[in-house]
């Protein structure tokens, strides 16, 4: 803690963990799940530290399963809390990224060796509820926007043999073999949006991103010229205004160079997307939409 009495932004980060504002719909609006901590007697949303080698978004959803027995699809980002965690030693800063999530199904709470009481809350009754204050700003942050969304994925393939170290046809240039671990890397992460229409970009370093990911759904992989290299950019912007209006979740596989296209067609992706840095290879833009337009939009890193 500094001076003021505030976590130390700049300190390392020693813990990683994840979570999830858990909803369901009501007869009033959404309700959250708040769970019960017996070892801290509080009432929070379910969260835990990351496994070794597991990423954020496999963390989110297997903490929830385990500590609600609820599965979940994820929805849009929250703001991530840091916090100092080293109780008056050396910092030692935890950062803990959360997601809005909608149960995918309904489920029968079980009392575990965690947590041992799950309420099901209006808004208004989850913030009187809550314990820390961190937590009614993260319940603030959940209503502030719609929950009720659908996710457009815009996938960036995975690392592909550089065009110089490649003799063949472009059409045909293929994944290195970190780009097809990182494929296989991807299926749990693609998993979390739930069941979702695949397309790619008909060049085989995009097919080859995406088929992990269809083979293990058991789901076909559509092919769209209009997300290729090369392609009209008026024909990327006309596929996904379709893929925003149809209320259907979409992964879709394309190329650095097309994937700016592709959000000029939202106001929102424009601003988004205004001097940031670009996806790195298997990272995607998570768009967001309700009734066609888009309303938020997340950074997908594995």
């Amino acid at each position: 803690m500094n001076a003021a009495g505030e976590a130390d932004q700049t300190a390392p980060i020693r813990v990683r963990a994840a979570g999830c504002v858990v909803w369901r719909p009501g007869p009033a609006g959404p309700e959250v799940a708040l769970i019960h901590r017996p070892r801290y007697d509080d009432w929070s949303f379910p969260k835990g530290k990351l496994d070794p080698g597991e990423g954020y978004v496999q963390a989110a959803v297997r903490e929830v399963r385990e500590e609600t027995g609820y599965p979940v699809v994820l929805g849009r980002r929250l703001p991530t809390q840091v916090y100092d965690v080293s109780f008056g030693g050396a910092a030692r800063m935890k950062r803990v990224k959360y997601w809005a999530a909608q149960a995918a199904v309904d489920s029968d709470f079980q009392p575990n060796s965690e947590v041992d009481r799950l309420e099901w809350l209006p808004l208004a009754a989850a913030r009187d509820r809550l314990t820390r204050p961190t937590d009614r700003d993260l319940l603030r942050a959940f209503a502030a926007a719609p929950v009720d969304t659908v996710p457009v994925l815009l996938l960036r393939h995975a690392e592909a043999v550089p065009r110089k170290r490649w003799d063949g046809e472009e059409l045909e240039r293929p994944l290195t073999g970190r780009g097809r671990d990182d494929a296989e890397a991807l299926v749990p992460v693609l998993a979390a949006y739930g069941q979702a229409d695949l397309t790619a970009s008909p060049f085989a370093r995009c097919v080859a991103t995406l088929k992990p990911t269809a083979r293990s759904a058991g789901a076909a992989l559509a092919l769209e010229p209009a997300l290729g290299e090369g392609a009209d950019p008026d024909a990327g912007r006309a596929w996904l205004r379709e893929a925003l209006k149809s209320g259907r979740t979409t992964i879709a596989c394309s190329h650095r160079p097309v994937l700016p296209e592709l959000l000029a067609e939202s106001p929102l992706g424009q601003a988004v997307h205004s001097g940031r840095r670009a996806l790195a290879p298997a990272e995607a833009w998570v768009l967001h939409a309700r009734d066609g337009h888009v309303v938020a939009i997340d950074r997908l890193k594995r």
